[in-house]
């Protein structure tokens, strides 16, 4: 695993606002948590407007418990379907009704003439970078305690190591709290994969997050070798560039 330069998701966030906007147009940084803006996650999106559900944005976090890594990549959500507005008619949950706009929706057409693993393939062969692909997702009681972000959620969450050369995806672990997103289980490859996703997109009432990330560990007091350090730019130019057709 490479060294990234920024110390913190929010520095790396905001080193790669600079190179991403150019691509991209201006783009929003937003916290997790607006009280802890040091330490928490981040993301860029491209729009000043809240809520931020429905683009395709860039997410940043913590790799690990010890800080010790941070994981950067493409976050895209699927909402609640139309079919279901009547249930979920106050303001907040009129926010999680997915409509035309959604990004969602450019997502699973692009896994489903495989564009997306086309622009994952092309981001692994120029960066050498290895991709991880988390999928979480569960069903929405109470639209007003709503919050996708939140941990204690009853949902489901696979992590999976990819290679996009051989198109090969490999299991790595679940938390199976919902038991909502079981077509995973026999996701072997990026066709299975493809499947699953828009097996999802078919179910009203789920709620899902994927976030398809790189990981780079945290600079030592010692800097590392330079052939083992990664720039922001190079983080832009050579791997989330590729998914730039996809965040807005």
């Amino acid at each position: 695993m490479l060294y990234c330069e920024k110390m913190t998701p929010r520095r790396l966030c905001e080193a790669i606002e600079e190179y991403a906007s150019v691509d991209c147009g201006k783009l929003a940084r937003r916290p997790f948590n607006r009280f802890k803006a040091i330490e928490c996650a981040w993301w860029l999106v491209p729009s000043a407007a809240l809520p931020f559900y429905h683009h395709g944005k860039l997410y940043f976090d913590w790799a690990d418990k010890e800080q010790s890594a941070i994981a950067c990549g493409f976050f895209i959500e699927k909402g609640l379907a139309p079919e279901v507005a009547a249930v979920y008619p106050s303001k907040k949950g009129r926010s999680l009704i997915m409509n035309d706009s959604w990004q969602w929706n450019r997502f699973r057409d692009a896994c489903a003439d495989n564009s997306f693993f086309k622009m994952l393939r092309i981001a692994a062969e120029k960066s050498k970078l290895e991709f991880e692909l988390h999928v979480r997702g569960g069903y929405v009681d109470d639209p007003g305690l709503f919050d996708p972000y939140n941990d204690k959620l009853k949902q489901d969450h696979f992590i999976f190591d990819l290679d996009p050369i051989t198109e090969a995806v490999k299991y790595r672990s679940a938390k199976r709290d919902a038991m909502v997103l079981k077509a995973l289980n026999k996701a072997r490859n990026f066709v299975g994969l493809r499947d699953a996703i828009i097996g999802f997109d078919a179910d009203h009432f789920l709620w899902l997050n994927v976030f398809l990330a790189v990981k780079f560990r945290v600079c030592p007091p010692e800097p590392p070798p330079v052939e083992q350090l990664i720039s922001s730019k190079d983080i832009w130019s050579q791997c989330l560039s590729a998914f730039a057709g996809l965040i807005k």
